[in-house]
């Protein structure tokens, strides 16, 4: 997913048929779920955004980041399809997660020095390792949004230790503060507990679960304002025939818009 915004406002249609929904477009539909996984990430709570393709899971992260920078909380995020697949080894992907991490942070550099001093340890160690040794050093809160946490099921090792660096991570809050100010938000199709391979570790069963559901009608309403005045019985008649998928809704939307 490409995170970057064009700031060229004018050239931005009121409906967007495809890809994410640019952060000044006014044909976002603002859901239950958008306000949940805000309120869950400011008040520090792990997450897992649950959805099936095409509901919005890109758009909802691109503005949750947004939204959670302006009120003073460090974001970065990794879509693990561009970290690699089936011919990288475990040390490459670990070490290329930390790096698009660290390029977001500013801090590349010194994650990646901690990195390669701590060549002795395994993978998955290095990697926690530099996040709270390095992206914790500054003193403001730190949301790491994982995209496609699906794609870890291509790789050619296990990733079991990687959601169990998680859940551990998530364990010691208890007795390191700094990791309190570190929180997780895991996005894709399938339920985290289902890519662990081995049954003997223990489940997965951290995070606060947000569902994408379909565009109710009250919720598509402001789409009205693409269709012309005294037109919410249209958006209404759109999201009937859409049951209120959002990519459907915007393309049917748009290609009524320019009739």
């Amino acid at each position: 997913m490409d995170l970057t915004m064009s700031d060229d406002i004018a050239q931005v249609p009121f409906f967007v048929s495809g890809g994410t929904v640019p952060l000044e477009a006014a044909s976002y539909v603002v859901r239950d779920s958008d306000r949940a996984l805000f309120e869950a990430l400011t008040q520090g709570r792990y997450c897992y955004v649950l959805t099936s393709r095409q509901m919005g899971k890109s758009s909802l992260c691109v503005r949750t980041i947004e939204a959670l920078r302006k009120e003073g909380v460090r974001t970065a995020f990794v879509d693990l399809t561009r970290v690699g697949g089936r011919n990288v080894t475990a040390e490459q992907w670990y070490a290329g997660l930390l790096g698009e991490i660290g390029r977001t942070l500013g801090t590349r550099a010194a994650m990646l020095g901690h990195w390669k001093e701590h060549a002795a340890v395994g993978p998955m160690q290095r990697f926690f390792g530099a996040l709270r040794e390095v992206a914790l050093r500054a003193p403001e809160p730190l949301v790491l949004f994982i995209d496609e946490i699906d794609a870890t099921r291509s790789l050619p090792f296990s990733t079991d230790e990687f959601f169990a660096g998680i859940r551990e991570c998530f364990n010691r809050r208890v007795s390191d503060p700094d990791l309190r100010r570190l929180t997780f938000c895991l996005l894709g199709v399938a339920v985290p507990s289902d890519l662990i391979a081995d049954a003997t570790l223990t489940p997965f069963n951290i995070g606060e679960r947000i569902v994408l559901k379909d565009f109710s009608v009250a919720e598509a309403l402001p789409l009205a304002a693409g269709l012309g005045t005294g037109r919410d019985a249209l958006v209404e008649r759109i999201v009937y025939w859409t049951d209120g998928h959002p990519f459907l809704t915007q393309s049917i939307g748009r290609r009524v818009a320019e009739v």
